[in-house]
């Protein structure tokens, strides 16, 4: 890399800087995608995707049925949060974009709207039922009722959202925001490890592969290739499971 990219990278990254913190303008960019044998092999920094584990899960405060309609609202405040602050980013970015990436922006828009009615329908048919005798089986039931909604959330937001990040940096906003829902309720996400064996695979999700055989032995329950990261509330409840490639070991003779 010449010096002088780097410098104009360099003033690029500052131009951002001060227009995004100083004058609270948004900066964004299209990206160029590199192409090696016609396909396509830019991938997104999963950096970005990272949620750090900053409070306690949300359900660990329902220890009566009072608290159990205050957590009921504060979720559905955060998720109407999170749909607010995107229809807002929406209309700051939207004459920056091309006709590709507004269209990607409004069926965002539609899934976040949808998953909205969906959770609030859920949350609002929550009751207490009489053989429950303890607030942690109120807990414990809630977050299975829900649980569902907010993989869905992730499951149909992330996809599109990784996708257009390759390829224009508007889609970062979007995805800090949904970040930051996720993050108000506990949620985080835990790091893999592509150099590691693993015996427990109940955090990953893996997906099928047409180039991941090896004859290396050592690669036996090993990851070839990180997707997505496993969400999660704790180690036992999981909201999503990690998206990943497996080496598959073959033996020959």
């Amino acid at each position: 890399m010449s010096k002088c990219f780097i410098e104009i990278n360099t003033l690029n990254i500052k131009f951002k800087k001060l227009l995004e913190d100083d004058y609270k303008l948004i900066y964004i960019e299209e990206k160029q995608i590199k192409q090696e044998d016609n396909s396509e092999t830019s991938q997104n920094d999963l950096s970005l995707f990272k949620i750090e584990k900053n409070r306690e899960s949300i359900f660990k405060q329902i220890v009566s049925a009072d608290k159990l309609d205050e957590v009921k609202k504060e979720i559905k405040s955060e998720y109407n949060k999170f749909s607010e602050e995107f229809v807002y980013y929406f209309d700051r970015v939207e004459n920056m974009l091309n006709d590709k990436d507004k269209e990607s922006f409004e069926i965002i828009e539609k899934t976040i709207k949808n998953r909205s009615k969906k959770l609030n329908r859920t949350i609002d048919k929550f009751v207490i039922e009489d053989s429950w005798n303890s607030v942690s089986k109120i807990e414990e039931e809630f977050y299975f009722k829900l649980q569902k909604n907010l993989k869905d959330i992730v499951e149909s937001l992330i996809p599109t959202i990784s996708t257009g990040m390759r390829e224009n940096s508007a889609y970062d906003g979007i995805l800090t925001s949904l970040n930051k829902f996720l993050s108000q309720l506990g949620i985080y996400t835990i790091d893999l490890d592509s150099n590691k064996k693993y015996e427990d695979f109940s955090l990953l999700d893996p997906q099928e592969c047409d180039d991941c055989e090896t004859e290396d032995l050592n690669k036996q329950d090993m990851i070839k290739e990180i997707l997505s990261y496993p969400y999660v509330l704790s180690d036992e409840l999981i909201v999503v499971e990690g998206k990943v490639i497996l080496w598959k070991v073959v033996r020959n003779g």
